[in-house]
């Protein structure tokens, strides 16, 4: 196995988890856990990383998903869609959407949809939904707001327009709330299907992030409409691809002609 940096130090979290765990119900005495560290085994790991295009849609790749999407129109994984590349929002946050969290001008962004194990069969699992987002769950602070722009209240109104009732903004006709997983299936599908690399919802955060930067939005401001720290924004959500490097090309080669 070659995993990456990440994967290995949440498998060791996890390890060590078991026998904390352990050593509480009296199951064992020790944590030998403790006596291992990620950074000793990095070097069997895969350190190759995503270039900054393999990260984010271009505008090309958004351009052909919103026309499918409005093509599509009378899907709720389509509206949803044309939602999270309008906010950046998490897939989970875009599922547990309700009407109510939709003010005047700005989506209210407090909860999330979570997998949850029944406690007697681990085989056995269904869909719930939390009050607190990723980066809130120990320290629930009310979540965040999401600024409504006239291209969001445009896919918004789609969503309004979907058949049936709930309380849920994207919805079957039945009333039911899409799910994470039905809604990752359908954005990996047209992806595919239009010949786009990249397939996974975070692509639009990341997407939506270089758009606010673009607005002139700083730092923290971002990090209060995204929901992550700055700490995070730098590390995994700024970057300088090959897109943006040609962007200052030909600013400088019209710098030169002036």
């Amino acid at each position: 196995r070659n995993p990456k940096k990440e994967g290995m130090k949440k498998m060791l979290q996890q390890v060590q988890a078991v026998f904390s765990f352990g050593m509480e119900q009296g199951y064992c005495f020790s944590n030998p856990a403790k006596r291992i560290y990620a950074r000793d085994y990095f070097k069997f790991c895969d350190l190759s990383t995503r270039s900054n295009e393999e990260r984010s849609f271009s505008s090309e790749d958004i351009d052909k998903l919103r026309t499918y999407c409005l093509g599509d129109r009378k899907n709720p994984h389509a509206a949803m869609m044309l939602v999270a590349m309008e906010t950046g929002m998490r897939v989970g946050e875009l599922a547990a959407l309700k009407h109510e969290d939709i003010e005047d001008g700005f989506i209210h962004v407090h909860r999330q949809q979570v997998i949850q194990f029944d406690s007697e069969d681990d085989t056995k699992r269904h869909w719930i939904d939390v009050e607190y987002t990723k980066n809130e769950r120990t320290n629930p602070k009310g979540g965040r707001l999401v600024p409504i722009t006239d291209r969001c209240q445009s896919a918004l109104n789609i969503a309004l327009e979907l058949p049936g009732e709930s309380e849920y903004v994207f919805h079957h006709p039945d009333g039911r709330a899409v799910l994470k997983d039905s809604y990752l299936y359908y954005l990996r599908r047209r992806c595919k299907a239009l010949g786009i690399k990249i397939s996974h919802n975070h692509a639009f955060r990341v997407t939506y992030n270089a758009k606010l930067i673009e607005a002139g939005v700083d730092g923290n401001e971002r990090c209060l409409v995204l929901g992550h720290s700055m700490q995070t924004n730098e590390r995994h959500y700024s970057f300088s691809d090959r897109r943006k490097a040609e962007d200052v090309r030909n600013k400088l080669n019209e710098l030169e002609m002036a």
